[in-house]
């Protein structure tokens, strides 16, 4: 009998490994200007955007420009509060939300180092060396307690959720998340499009979940924006509208 040393090699080694130069590279990233209203400064906010990436964070979606505005023309929505966004992507709410002299701000996202780091730099494009704003990984439904940790261990008066919905395998997750998350008299904004117009019922099953917590769930914005992607399938005007609630605890009248 050979010995182990006699043996043939059938270990596939590289055999199956592109070569270098073999697979195109990744689209650069790219850096989009989103405007506010005269008279308001910083006049200009940059956003950058990775080239792709298969969790979406490649888009500035309309969702967050929308709620960006809705931000700006109700600035007391994040004044002087700590505010969380989830799933940030572009982080545009967060920005404003620094505009807007909020009191703490942590952005996080899916835990890639990809989207992490191009948070991180439009964070830097915009407020650099900010003490008060934060970006993290965050994994919804797990380890809230590193996020606490960034608001000194305190849950979050302002939660930011735009165009997170679509994602339906994760309500569960999510819905933990802001449960975790949100301060018991705070406010959970859910901002998003109908992108598939023919599940919008399962698009809205996640403000369902919310009331069957006990949230109160209440709208806040209808905008037409046009749809985000031109030749996807369904009705234009359903992919092009913008729908924003807000999510909070039932206020508890005390006995007189």
């Amino acid at each position: 009998m050979a010995s182990d040393t006699d043996q043939e090699d059938f270990s596939f080694g590289e055999m199956f490994e592109e070569p270098a130069g073999y697979l195109p590279p990744p689209p650069p990233s790219k850096l989009v200007e989103y405007t506010r209203p005269s008279p308001l400064d910083p006049r200009t906010i940059k956003i950058n955007l990775l080239g792709t990436h298969p969790l979406w964070g490649h888009h500035l979606w309309n969702a967050s420009k929308v709620f960006a505005s809705y931000i700006d023309a109700n600035p007391q929505t994040v004044r002087n509060k700590s505010v969380l966004e989830l799933g940030a992507a572009g982080a545009l709410p967060s920005m404003i939300a620094c505009a807007q002299q909020a009191r703490r701000i942590v952005v996080t996202d899916y835990p890639d180092a990809d989207l992490l780091q191009n948070i991180q730099t439009t964070v830097d494009l915009n407020f650099p060396r900010s003490p008060i704003i934060s970006v993290a990984g965050h994994l919804w439904g797990h380890n809230i307690e590193n996020i606490l940790e960034l608001n000194g261990n305190h849950k979050y008066n302002v939660l930011v959720l735009c165009d997170l919905v679509f994602n339906h395998s994760e309500h569960a997750a999510l819905m933990r998340s802001v449960l975790g998350l949100l301060e018991k008299d705070g406010q959970a904004f859910v901002v998003f499009t109908h992108h598939r117009p023919w599940l919008v019922e399962q698009d809205l099953k996640f403000l369902e979940r919310a009331q069957s917590e006990g949230l109160v769930c209440e709208r806040i914005l209808e905008e037409y924006t046009g749809a985000m992607f031109d030749d996807d399938p369904g009705d234009e005007r359903v992919r092009g509208t913008v729908h924003g609630f807000v999510l909070s605890y039932p206020v508890i009248v005390a006995d007189q």
